[in-house]
Order: C-alpha cells, then sequence, then structure tokens
C-alpha cells in the first residue's frame, strides 16, 4: 500500500510547478491595471521576480532599397519641378544639364538623337565640301534651344561667287537622304543685290540643321532663283481712290494681327478676306513660312514679329530668337537675320513683348540701325510706357509709327467690337491713320470677319503698315 504524501508536498522526481501569476486575494490572475499599479508602487507583479526588467519592443527596419525608391523619387520630382520652371520662365533646363552631363561622363551612351544629329551634321559639311563651301566660309554658328528637345544648329556661310546654290540645295537633300533626313523647308530670294538660300534639315517636321547661305548677285555661277514661292498678288486696295482723295471724317486704319505662325487655319480665314491687313509672324514657329506665303499669294502684308526681352515674361512660348539687353551689334544683327530667314516677304518688324529691351537705347539703337541697312520699317507695339523705340528710330531717321489701341486685350467678342469702334473714333478725331493691334484668336477672327466687310461698306478705308509709317 503507498503512503500517502502531505498536502502540496511534490512527487519525487516530478517537475516544479511553474509560480502562479494568482494575487493574494481570490488566487485569480492580475490583470494589466492592477499590474500597473504595482508597477507604480514599486511593487513586482505577481509571479515575476522583483527586478525582471519587462522586454523591450524590437524598433522596425528600414530596408536599404526602400531608401533609393525614396531618393529616386525625389530626384523625378525636382526634375520635373525645374524642368517646368524652365518652360515657365525661360530659365535653363536642368534635367536636360544633368543627363548632358552624366553623357559627357560616359554614363550613358549617346541616345538616337544625338546619333542622328551628329550623322546629319557630318552629312551637311561633305556636301558643304563637294560645292565648294569651306569652314572658312562660315560667318556664324550658334546651337539654337540648347538643351532642349527642339535644339538644332544654325549656321550662316558667305557663298563665293562660284558656288551654285540650286546645285547646292540638291547636294543637301541627297547627303541627308543617305542618313535617313529630309528637308524641312527651304527658300530662296533676293535681298537688296544678294541671293539667298534657306534650307532647313531634319528627320520629319523636326529640324536639327538651319543653313543660310548669301551670295553677290554678280556672281557668275549663282545660277537661277528658284521658281517655288508663290508669285505675289496685287496688294489689296481699297476701290476709294488715293489717301489724298479721302473725305474729312472718314476713318482710315491699319490692322496688324500679331503672334502668326501657331495656326495655320486661321490665319487662312483672314487672308481669305477681301481687306488689307498686316499679318506679323513670330519666327520659328510651326507655320511661319507658310503662313508669309498664304498672306503674300493673298496679296496681304507680311511682317516679322520680333521678340524683344520682357521684364516679366507674359507668353508661355519661350522664344527661340530674342534681343535682348546686353547684347552686341554683331549678335541683335545675326538675330535678326535669323529670323528674316525664317519668315519670307517682311516688310517691317514689330516687338513682341519686349518691355524691358524697348526700355534700353543701346539695345534698340543696334536693332534700328540694321533694320536701316535691311529697308524695314518699325512699328513700336508700346508694350510699356518706358519705351524709347520709337523716338530711337527717328533718330536713325528710320521709318516708324507707334500702336494705338490694342483691339483685342479681352478676349470677348463684344469687347474687342467696342476696341474697333474706338480704333475708328480715335482715326476722325486725330484725322490721321489709327494703328490697331490684335492677336491670331478665334474670337478675334470671327469678329474680324464679321465686322470689316461692313465697316468697309460705311466707308472705312484699311491699309497696311507700311502705308502709316513716315
Amino acid at each position: 500500500m503507498t503512503a500517502r504524501l502531505p498536502r502540496g508536498e511534490p512527487r519525487a522526481g516530478a517537475k516544479k510547478a511553474r509560480p502562479s501569476s494568482a494575487s493574494s486575494k481570490g488566487g485569480k490572475p492580475a490583470g494589466p491595471a492592477k499590474r500597473r499599479k504595482a508597477k507604480v508602487a514599486g511593487k513586482s507583479e505577481p509571479g515575476r521576480p522583483s527586478g525582471t526588467p519587462r522586454a523591450r519592443r524590437r524598433g522596425k527596419f528600414i530596408s536599404p532599397f526602400t531608401f533609393i525608391l525614396a531618393g529616386l523619387f525625389a530626384f523625378s520630382v525636382a526634375v520635373f519641378v525645374l524642368d517646368f520652371l524652365q518652360a515657365r520662365y525661360g530659365r535653363s533646363s536642368v534635367g536636360m544639364e544633368l543627363y548632358t552631363w552624366a553623357q559627357n561622363k560616359g554614363l550613358f551612351s549617346p541616345g538616337k538623337r544625338e546619333l542622328e544629329s551628329e550623322s546629319l551634321r557630318k552629312a551637311v559639311n561633305e556636301a558643304l565640301l563637294e560645292s565648294g563651301i569651306h569652314k572658312s566660309d562660315m560667318a556664324f554658328e550658334k546651337s539654337v534651344a540648347a538643351g532642349t528637345a527642339d535644339e538644332y544648329e544654325y549656321r550662316e556661310f558667305d557663298a563665293p561667287p562660284s558656288a551654285r546654290l540650286d546645285l547646292l540645295r540638291a547636294a543637301l537633300a541627297k547627303k541627308a537622304s543617305g542618313v535617313g533626313a529630309n528637308v524641312v523647308a527651304f527658300d530662296e530670294s533676293v535681298h537688296g543685290q544678294k541671293r539667298v538660300l534657306a534650307i532647313d534639315l531634319g528627320f520629319g517636321r523636326v529640324k536639327r540643321q538651319c543653313l543660310l547661305f548669301t551670295q553677290p548677285m554678280s556672281g557668275a555661277g549663282a545660277g537661277p532663283a528658284r521658281a517655288g514661292p508663290p508669285i505675289s498678288a496685287p496688294p489689296k486696295v481699297q476701290p476709294v481712290g488715293s489717301r489724298a482723295t479721302v473725305t474729312s471724317g472718314t476713318a482710315e486704319v491699319a490692322i496688324i494681327v500679331d503672334d502668326c505662325g501657331y495656326n495655320l487655319a486661321l490665319a487662312k480665314r483672314l487672308v481669305q478676306l477681301d481687306c488689307p491687313l498686316t499679318l506679323s509672324i513670330m519666327p520659328m514657329t510651326p507655320f511661319a513660312g507658310e503662313t508669309a506665303r498664304a498672306a503674300n499669294a493673298a496679296g496681304d502684308e507680311v511682317m516679322l514679329h520680333l521678340p524683344l526681352e520682357p521684364v516679366e515674361r507674359l507668353d508661355p512660348h519661350i522664344p527661340e530668337i530674342e534681343i535682348k539687353c546686353g547684347q552686341g551689334e554683331r549678335e541683335v544683327a545675326n538675330l535678326i537675320g535669323m529670323a528674316l530667314a525664317n519668315v519670307p516677304y517682311v516688310k517691317g518688324v514689330n516687338n513682341h513683348e519686349g518691355s524691358k529691351a524697348c526700355a534700353d537705347p543701346v539695345v534698340m539703337r543696334f536693332l534700328m540701325d540694321e533694320l536701316k541697312k535691311r529697308d524695314l520699317y518699325f512699328i513700336d507695339s508700346r508694350t510699356s510706357a518706358e519705351t524709347v523705340a520709337y523716338s530711337v528710330a527717328k533718330s536713325v531717321a528710320l521709318k516708324a509709327s507707334c500702336r494705338d489701341v490694342f483691339i483685342d486685350n479681352e478676349n470677348d467678342r463684344q469687347a474687342i467690337k467696342a476696341a474697333l469702334k474706338r480704333l475708328l473714333a480715335l482715326s476722325i478725331r486725330l484725322n490721321r491713320p489709327a494703328i490697331g493691334i490684335c492677336h491670331l484668336r478665334r474670337p478675334t477672327v470671327a469678329v474680324l470677319e464679321e465686322e470689316l466687310p461692313v465697316l468697309r461698306e460705311r466707308g472705312c478705308r484699311f491699309l497696311f503698315a507700311s502705308d502709316v509709317v513716315k
């Protein structure tokens, strides 16, 4: 018979029971509230030896991969913001500069665009050498829109008398096609006693090489001029006789349409009006040449809408050519040459923006001297009260005038009609022709289509800008 052990005594060889976490009262386990009270009172929790530390919670671990992703995201956001600022305010594209720096360091292999541009440049140089034009004949070279996706190279050459410009154009087109490029646009014209060939080469509609060749007319090998540009139509005139026969009280106005070159369809609607208009075309715009040719063929006048440096840039389009304060006489002359090569049939110039440059008498003197050499007139758009453009133009005996009324400051049809009435009333009150400037916008074109025929029937006479300059 097995002897009974006293209550509470462990059997030999049995495991020792784990201490119970029961409280001293009732034998129930101590809850969280009681354990916190015991800790505050300095007592150990039931079932835990005094002084035993509570287990610490292990901290979260962030992997290096997460850091890399966060860094790449922050870098991408920074580049996007900087490129947006470049597009809005004209500063250099930091994203493109970083890419160019990395490419120069050999971190990236040349992309498709770089390879295409280099192959086209080599092809152009080969065509020039074969046509007898050498590097010493180059008068000017510049990278336009540098650091952007629209970057291209502009070069001017003084073609020797022995060069045939018609054969040169064919050689350039042939060499370009050999590397997959094409002629984007070209124009042959005569300026004074010089024959001029302007040709743009690129891929599709994107130009990469813009070349301008000038040659004296006396050159024996100049060759015939191209018959490509449309023959100019007779200028649109009003059947009211000469200006001297216009009776007192008749309004005479010249309407200049700015910012042409971006929308060819709207420009074609304007030139279909049987009313003299002056289309002012921005250089280096998608449809600059086509707009100029359409206006010239319809008998309208073509003006160059030359970008000048503003105090604050309002136009979201960053111009590829811009006259700025601090530029020298040679640089101003070259920029004007580039602009005129892009816009044919130009008779005169007015300023796009330019609140800063028009207040600088030095750069205005360079501009007016160059316009006088090229026998062009100037219209001061008066974008700033501090402008000195008109006074400088008169100081060099350049034909010039000033804008009287902005017709479409408000992009509202009723406001545009009211501005037209103010323009006519101003002409009658001052007993002289008045100049109104508007822009190539849909509401403006719609109002001109509606109002100009009516005003003409009522006796208003419309003139070109060249008719009112003195």
